[in-house]
């Protein structure tokens, strides 16, 4: 049995765009580090802090770009290609923010 039901998710416009803040961010955390370092909380840990804080950067500010260009915010499909996306790219943001606090 087939559905009429269609998946669309990011065009390969907006996947690359995201890979590519990504791939940014991976190359210099010393932006969020610097700031986890400043605001971290009473409670929990540093580094884990500064993953939260540059994976949100990241997806905040893909979606600013998508909702300007597109005018809209992303359907559930794309979102749900976005959190893939970012799911898979998560420990190279774990190592780029582990080496930052290794450097220190």
């Amino acid at each position: 049995m087939h559905s009429d039901t269609y998946v669309m998710g990011l065009t390969d416009s907006d996947r690359k765009e995201l890979e590519s803040l990504i791939k940014a961010a991976t190359r210099d955390p010393r932006m969020p580090v610097g700031l986890a370092r400043k605001m971290v909380p009473n409670q929990g840990n540093i580094e884990d802090f500064a993953y939260g804080l540059l994976s949100g950067m990241v997806v905040g500010n893909f979606i600013a770009q998508f909702q300007n260009r597109n005018e809209r915010q992303p359907d559930k499909d794309e979102i749900i290609d976005i959190l893939s996306i970012m799911m898979s790219e998560m420990p190279r943001l774990r190592m780029s923010i582990m080496e930052e606090f290794d450097m220190r």
